[in-house]
């Protein structure tokens, strides 16, 4: 089956027995206290996707879309940890990794939208209590880098997070009021190949609960 674009320039090649995209997602895991502070997570995945919707950029402007199956895996281990009756604090770490079934349409240059997710990712954060219903939060991120689109890397990058929040404890209903100040260090990085993430943002939100 053939489509042409809005562009009327380019064409989407469509398989006759194209499929819908479906997935199977298993994980298994668990939790262990290890000291009276100290508490450890640990859990592995595995996500089966079958008749993923791949479509593939060629150079004479023929887009052949198609589908193919595709796994995402990886493994989960978090640490979290009290310090202080008001300070407490985690690291976490993932690694994962993909594969992707044979199809004739792809070819050397075809970019998975899974090429994108870091092979490991580390995060750790600080949270303390400064009054009753008041907490102030501190957190980074490392994601190292990995190679995307028709052999373009994205460099790995750290980020630096602060917050602090109140939470309202109404007759009905508890409001948290967040504030918040993302990439603090004003980080140049891309989650995507030439996507550039936001600088240094500011924000405010708010949440109830029943």
């Amino acid at each position: 089956m053939w489509a042409r674009s809005a562009s009327e320039e380019n064409f989407y090649v469509v398989s006759d027995d194209f499929n819908t995209e479906t997935s199977w997602t298993y994980e298994i895991g668990g939790m262990k206290t290890l000291t009276q502070n100290m508490k450890f997570r640990g859990a592995i995945y595995y996500n089966d996707i079958s008749d993923y919707q791949q479509m593939t950029y060629n150079d004479n402007a023929t887009y052949p879309v198609y589908n193919i199956d595709v796994a995402v895996y990886g493994v989960e281990l978090e640490f979290t940890r009290s310090f202080a009756r008001d300070l407490s604090g985690y690291i976490s770490y993932v690694w994962q990794n993909y594969s992707v079934g044979h199809n004739s349409l792809a070819d050397s240059e075809t970019n998975y939208l899974m090429q994108n997710l870091p092979g490991n990712k580390v995060n750790i954060g600080l949270n303390y209590k400064l009054w009753e219903g008041g907490v102030v939060t501190l957190n980074s991120q490392y994601m190292d880098e990995r190679t995307s689109e028709r052999g373009k890397d994205i460099a790995d990058f750290i980020t630096v997070n602060v917050g602090a929040q109140h939470t309202f404890e109404l007759t009905h209903c508890d409001f948290t009021l967040k504030a918040f100040v993302n990439n603090v260090t004003d980080e140049e990085y891309e989650m995507r190949y030439g996507y550039s993430m936001p600088g240094i943002n500011a924000g405010i939100s708010g949440k109830v609960s029943f």
